[in-house]
């Protein structure tokens, strides 16, 4: 799974996924554009971790003018663009459709859902006609769980799905694969405070729910980015891959 020569853009690339993508996608050879909107000092210390083949990128890309603009700074600085991998995204969880403020429903969706929107549509024209040009979305297991309390944060992951599956169908005719990962329980970022907000008897109960009993690493998902991106995938567009140790429980609680 080489990737020298290759550009990769990855969007919340100081969290901890995101960290674990760009590392991956390093070590296999690729240039990494790490961005980030305010962990300014995980994106300068992941950088620095990475070498002369990274560099990072502030942007607020919740907005489609400086999505855009990213796009451009990092194809004029590193020299095209190949890979892209949306991954930033937050959660505002715990409450039910009656009691959220529509300003936490308006904030989600444009972090998890519009950004992906807005850095896809930025960087095709760019990546078209590329050799090995691929786009991974990164989702979440709650597409699978829909649990209660979680309407913004599942409405937006169900729609990353769904826009690839349709970019999947556009973008084939131009050379560019688009496939989605929907992580479950991973032991990184989100999901090491959804752990530790519960007792050590609930989280034990929880994770014995999963069919492999644990939660998940970043590196894992990160080894599932690498695959997707890479040419022994060549073939491979259009799929919804869950990496969560075989997890369909029906709610988190």
């Amino acid at each position: 799974m080489h990737l020298s020569e290759r550009v990769a853009l990855v969007t919340g690339g100081a969290g901890g996924i995101g960290q674990a993508i760009c590392r991956a996608l390093n070590g296999a050879g690729a240039q990494i554009a790490v961005h980030y909107n305010t962990q300014v000092g995980p994106a300068q210390n992941l950088a620095a971790d990475l070498g002369n083949g990274a560099a990072i990128f502030q942007a607020d890309i919740a907005q489609p003018a400086t999505a855009a603009a990213l796009v451009g700074r990092v194809v004029a600085q590193m020299g095209g663009l190949d890979i892209l991998i949306n991954n930033a995204g937050i959660t505002i969880g715990g409450q039910s459709v009656v009691d959220m403020p529509l300003e936490d429903w308006h904030k989600v969706v444009d972090v998890n859902l519009h950004s992906v929107l807005y850095m896809t549509k930025a960087a095709l024209p760019h990546m078209r006609g590329r050799h090995g040009a691929a786009v991974v979305n990164i989702a979440s297991n709650v597409v699978n769980t829909l649990p209660g309390g979680a309407a913004a944060y599942a409405t937006t992951k169900a729609g990353v799905v769904a826009l690839t599956k349709v970019l999947s169908k556009e973008e084939a005719q131009h050379g560019v694969r688009v496939n989605v990962i929907s992580p479950g329980m991973i032991h990184a970022g989100m999901g090491v405070g959804a752990l530790e907000r519960r007792s050590a008897a609930v989280r034990e109960q929880f994770l014995g729910t999963i069919p492999m009993r644990r939660s998940g690493g970043a590196e894992e998902v990160a080894a599932a980015v690498a695959f997707l991106v890479s040419d022994a995938a060549s073939y491979v567009t259009g799929q919804h891959l869950s990496v969560n140790g075989g997890d369909r429980t029906e709610s988190y609680q």
